[in-house]
C-alpha cells in the first residue's frame, strides 16, 4: 500500500524520494524490493537515500541489521 511506503521512507528520513519513486511506479515496499542502484540512480535518488532504502529492502527479506549490505546476487537469492 502507497501509505505504507510513504511512511517507511518518513522513518528513514527521507519522505521526500517518495514522488520519485512512486512516478516510476514503485508504490509498496513489495514492488521497491525489486528497485535496483541502477534504477535509484536514474531516479536520481540521493546516495544516502539509497543506503537507506537498500537496507530497509534487505532488512524486509530478512537479511541481518548487523551485517554489510548485501550483493546485488544475494538480494536476488533473498527474492525468490
Amino acid at each position: 500500500m502507497a501509505g505504507d511506503l510513504r511512511r517507511i521512507l518518513g522513518n528513514l528520513n527521507i519522505e521526500e524520494e517518495y514522488h520519485l519513486l512512486a512516478n516510476a511506479g514503485f508504490t509498496t515496499m513489495a514492488q521497491l524490493t525489486r528497485i535496483t542502484e541502477q534504477d535509484m540512480a536514474s531516479l536520481n535518488i540521493r546516495l544516502g537515500a539509497r543506503r537507506k532504502i537498500q537496507r530497509a529492502i534487505a532488512h524486509s527479506l530478512g537479511w541481518p541489521d548487523a551485517k554489510p549490505l548485501p550483493s546485488e546476487a544475494e538480494l536476488n537469492r533473498l527474492r525468490k
